[in-house]
């Protein structure tokens, strides 16, 4: 399957647009996949912790690995351990605690490989990272149903206009169940909180026809109405890129680095399934785009979306993916 082209190739400054993937996954160590990400890309290899390493100088630039887990990446475990009186640094050997901790974790933390920005036209070379992990017998989202591992994709905006944001956020809104369905998302990943879909009276109050909020309205509504980073579509690493005093004051929670990229949080990540492939999860992205490129479009189904939720007595949703279903097919 051939990766889509999204409406915009280049970003606001003229240049190519490009985005950054997260694999999760386990049963290969963290060290063969930092090998590998050499062997397909060239580089040298960093080990920065027990927990993570990095791969510089890559035809690509910059690859992270590390255990998807905050309490080993920031050495958390100390404190908790020292709240029991376990002094960390007193112990004779601490590697073995690591060791051992790590091994423990990841039977149901994901290992991650963490990939630079990827120019847009350079997207069919990560096929290779699908391609050996599966030929090593890397487990999935599929593998296991306490493996709720995700694919993350970072495309960077084509804008970053307040008016670009707004409709990239509505036409997620209105795709999401359709994706859910058609992805086909994993009970595992639905259970957790991850990818909570956005409440019904959020979706209600962005889709009016007269919501056309300005940057500072954009970010305080999203966090008025409870909304966090475990939304399938997280808008809150570009809310700190734009306007970091705002968001950081709002924020009750700790952030991944400010980034000018949208942050879709919702594709399993099946490496194990010989028929699942990062262009397909891509594409699927690529319908967001589409939408939200097309105004007129965007706001026949906002009113739309809004008439059937008014007018349903029961639940609206099959008959919503029905609809959507429609005009992916005309789209495609």
């Amino acid at each position: 399957m051939k990766f889509k082209t999204p409406p915009h190739l280049k970003n606001q400054d003229g240049e190519e647009r490009s985005v950054g993937f997260e694999f999760e996954f386990t049963g290969v160590e963290m060290k063969d996949a930092a090998d590998m990400v050499v062997e397909l890309y060239g580089g040298e290899i960093e080990q920065v912790s027990g927990y993570e390493y990095k791969v510089h100088n890559s035809r690509f630039g910059v690859f992270s690995l590390e255990l998807d887990a905050s309490l080993f990446l920031n050495k958390k475990y100390e404190r908790v351990l020292k709240s029991v009186g376990i002094n960390v640094e007193k112990l004779r050997n601490k590697a073995k605690l690591e060791e051992t901790l790590r091994g423990m974790a990841s039977t149901v933390v994901p290992f991650e490989i963490i990939t630079p920005p990827i120019k847009f036209s350079k997207l069919d070379h990560l096929n290779s990272i699908v391609s050996k992990l599966r030929s090593w017998k890397a487990k999935g989202t599929g593998s296991s149903f306490f493996y709720a591992f995700g694919l993350h994709l970072n495309p960077e905006v084509p804008r970053l206009s307040v008016d670009s944001l707004t409709r990239h956020l509505k036409a997620y809104v209105m795709l999401d169940a359709w994706i859910r369905k058609d992805a086909n998302i994993d009970l595992s990943r639905k259970l957790t909180p991850y990818i909570n879909e956005y409440e019904m009276d959020y979706i209600r109050y962005i889709l009016r026809e007269d919501y056309q909020p300005d940057l500072e309205s954009l970010i305080r509504d999203y966090f008025k109405f409870k909304n966090s980073r475990n939304r399938p579509l997280d808008l809150l690493p570009v809310f700190m890129y734009i306007n970091k005093e705002l968001t950081t004051e709002l924020l009750k929670e700790e952030l991944t680095s400010a980034r000018p990229t949208f942050h879709y949080r919702l594709p399993n990540c099946s490496i194990e399934d010989e028929n699942w492939s990062l262009a397909e999860e891509w594409n699927r992205w690529v319908l967001v785009e589409q939408l939200a490129d097309d105004e007129k479009v965007l706001n026949q189904y906002s009113r739309a979306f809004l008439s059937m939720d008014d007018k349903s007595v029961f639940s609206m949703k099959k008959k919503w993916i029905k609809l959507m279903d429609r005009w992916v097919q005309n789209v495609g």
